[in-house]
């Protein structure tokens, strides 16, 4: 029993026309030597040139073979199934293994082109020769590939089998992703974890563009992505172009470079301090007024709670405590009302260090065109370079600093109810900078004094 092989290495078809041209030859090949055909074992999309491949038919056909399940196989061309040498060799073993050792019928290994006896050294060596060629066919392939795509990428040609959440497969922009994209951006710079955002996509039943389950990862990996700005990647590497600027894809991107640097800044992870998310609507804002200490969120009963001062043990004096849903009420109508006053409108400042960035980076881009001209040495250049780059990745940061401030929550007052825990408290953040809640005139009387309650209104420069 002889068992049919075929692979093809880069498809995004389920099944490749490919893999049924070469069965059409190989079946036939089987039954010629009067031999039987065992199941067809396929490998799509499937590289044997790749080490970290696992193809899962040509495993499961070597075991099957190693079980006595089948006497060898038989393929449309030996790169089909080789492609290095660690293969073959494995493949060699177990076939002197069974030959030799457990003395089954000689195995066999079929092509159009030849038969090669596996168990017979001369022919070994034959295939090791086969299988090198090969190999270094697939890495000059592979070479000339990657240099292709790298100079298309440098022209801003970006090809993908994977484009992005928020592109068609073509790499233009899905405008339906976009704005989902777009809202996921603007609840970042509103404060919105991307945890939250994936938990928001997840109930909408929104998925990566592979079709996977959304996670904050996903999420941030998307807000993240250079392309999302225009700017053009290969492999991970962001490309400069001669001027020193990053260089712009052709098919564009949904924001500019400097409002994706702010959001990068904004998505920074801090390694030991992962917010966690609060229940309560104002447990971030909330100070005693006896002792200054966070007031924290204490539940009552199943549908009431109050907002207490912390025990002595944790900082507090655990003497000021006040009615949660009140006080939330409180607080949101003073809220609701700040959010319907009419915006006046504000001259928008551009950055004021931007000529000086422009400056910089093209400075960088002059001495590093010196370098390759051989018209300055490195040892002149490369410190240079490195005071410039930190003088750049500063203004940088002051340019994603001014982006921020700019990007203001104007969520309309009607639409408080559906906006979500997360994004509520940002725009509380954005009103006041603590509320302190003072000690009940008498605590025995059980009467909500909403007087208690004094906010620190934020200031704009603030």
């Amino acid at each position: 029993m002889v068992a049919p092989y075929a692979r093809i290495s880069d498809t995004d078809e389920e099944r490749a026309p490919g893999i049924d041209r070469q069965l059409r030859t190989v079946h036939p090949l089987i039954t010629s030597r009067d031999a039987v055909k065992a199941r067809d074992y396929i490998d799509n999309d499937k590289s044997a040139f790749k080490p970290e491949v696992f193809r899962d038919d040509f495993e499961a056909w070597l075991q099957d073979f190693i079980d006595g399940k089948n006497d060898g196989i038989a393929a449309w061309d030996l790169d089909r199934i080789f492609r290095q040498n660690g293969d073959l060799e494995r493949v060699i073993k177990a076939y002197c293994h069974a030959y030799y050792k457990e003395g089954r019928p000689k195995p066999v290994l079929w092509l159009p082109s030849m038969t090669i006896d596996l168990t017979d050294p001369d022919a070994q060596v034959i295939a090791r020769v086969l299988v090198a060629v090969a190999n270094q066919s697939s890495a000059k392939t592979v070479k000339r590939v990657t240099d292709f795509y790298r100079d298309e990428a440098l022209k801003g040609k970006i090809y993908s089998n994977y484009p992005a959440f928020y592109r068609n497969k073509d790499g233009s922009i899905n405008p339906e992703k976009a704005a989902i994209t777009f809202k996921a951006i603007e609840d970042v710079f509103s404060g919105v974890r991307p945890t939250a955002i994936a938990d928001e996509w997840r109930t909408k039943s929104i998925t990566t563009a592979r079709g996977g389950r959304v996670n904050g990862d996903s999420v941030r990996r998307i807000l993240v992505d250079p392309g999302i700005a225009g700017l053009a990647v290969y492999r991970k590497e962001l490309l400069i172009g001669p001027d020193g600027n990053p260089i712009q894809r052709q098919d564009g991107g949904l924001i500019d470079e400097a409002t994706w640097r702010a959001l990068c800044k904004e998505l920074e992870a801090q390694p030991g301090r992962r917010r966690k998310p609060t229940k309560a609507l104002l447990s971030k804002f909330l100070r005693c007024g006896l002792c200054g200490s966070r007031m924290v969120r204490t539940r009552k009963t199943d549908t009431y709670f109050t907002y207490s001062c912390q025990s002595v043990d944790a900082g507090g004096c655990a003497r000021v405590a006040i009615s949660g849903p009140k006080l939330d009420k409180q607080i949101t109508t003073l809220v609701l009302a700040y959010l319907s006053q009419p915006i006046d409108a504000v001259e928008e400042k551009p950055f004021e260090g931007q000529s000086r960035l422009d400056e910089v980076t093209a400075k960088i881009a002059e001495l590093m065109t010196a370098y390759r001209t051989g018209a300055m040495s490195g040892s002149i250049v490369f410190p240079s370079i490195k005071e410039l780059e930190d003088e750049q990745k500063l203004l940088q940061s002051q340019a994603a600093k001014h982006v921020r401030t700019k990007r203001k929550v104007t969520t309309a007052a009607d639409e408080w109810d559906h906006i979500g825990l997360e994004r509520q408290q940002s725009i509380i953040s954005e009103v006041f900078v603590v509320i302190v809640i003072e000690p009940a005139s008498n605590p025995k009387a059980g009467v909500y004094e909403a007087e208690r309650a004094k906010p620190v209104w934020r200031s704009p420069e603030q």
